[in-house]
Formats: C-alpha cells, structure tokens, sequence
C-alpha cells in the first residue's frame, strides 16, 4: 500500500500545471456586426433601437467539473467615452448611440467605470448569449450613407 501512494504523488507532480485551467473562446467571428439599426432617418421622431448578441464559450481543462466564471466589458469605439458612443460615416459626420444590457436600454455596457456595467456569470461548454440591445437618439442629422464603430469586447475569465 505504500509503494501505491508514493506512485500516485510522483505521478501527480510530474504534470504540467495548471492542472485544471479554463478556456473560453467567442463563436461570434472578428469583424462580424454585432447590433444593426437597418435604416435611420434623419431627424427621426422615434430611437432608432437594434439588437444583436454576443455567443461564446468556456470550459474547464481536464476533470474539474465546475463552471468557468467570467466577466464581460465592452470598450467605447470610436468615442472616447461611453456616452454617448458614435457611429461615424465615411464624410467625417457622426451619429451618438449606446449599447445596452437591458431590454429597456437603461443599463450601458463598459468597462464598469462612468456608470457602465460589466456582464458577469458562470457557465459550462456553451454559454448563455450575451443579448445587446443598441439605440440611436433621435433628431440627429447626418448625410445618407452606412455609419459603423468597432467595440473591442474583452472576455475575462477563470
């Protein structure tokens, strides 16, 4: 019996560690659109709202069974700030929106500074998709044509 328990603790250190490790990946491809408004109008009456969503996935390395716990932010784009964030055309002329967490458009994504939230959770293999609501403001004017921004989304997880 004890050749079997100086066996098992060789055995044991002689692995690389992190034994048990977390990794996570985005199934939503780079460069994909994450909220897209279809057409806006200038000087609309009405927010201009969109919805999209953000799909990946984390799982434990090795035998541990429990979830990966992680933490979402979203970055400002082509803004400096998170409010408002902008949308720009190819002329120079911009359009402000937002990205939201919440169907009601009142909580914005960040980086959890300027009274944005971070998404946080846990989960296993594929995890729940992080649904995100857009609104452009109304009354806004810009020449006809696509306006865009890259957000840099920042998974951190362990």
């Amino acid at each position: 019996m004890p050749r079997f328990i100086v066996l098992l603790a060789l055995l044991a250190s002689s692995l690389p560690l992190p034994l048990f490790a977390a990794s996570c990946s985005f199934i939503t491809p780079d460069g994909s659109t994450l909220v897209n408004f279809s057409t806006v109008m200038s000087l609309q009456t009405t927010p201009a709202d969109g919805q999209g969503q953000i799909i990946f996935t984390c799982t434990q390395d090795g035998l541990d069974p429990r979830p990966v716990s992680y933490e979402m932010s979203i970055g400002t784009g082509n803004s400096s700030t998170f409010t408002p964030r902008r949308l720009m055309h190819s002329s120079g002329a911009t359009l402000d929106y937002n990205l939201y967490s919440d169907r009601q458009r009142r909580k914005i994504l960040g980086d959890g500074s300027a009274g944005t939230e971070t998404v946080s959770g846990r989960c296993r293999i594929v995890c729940t998709p992080l649904i995100v609501y857009g609104r452009i403001p109304t009354n806004q004017w810009g020449p006809a044509g696509q306006y865009s921004d890259t957000v840099i989304v920042t998974l951190e997880f362990n």
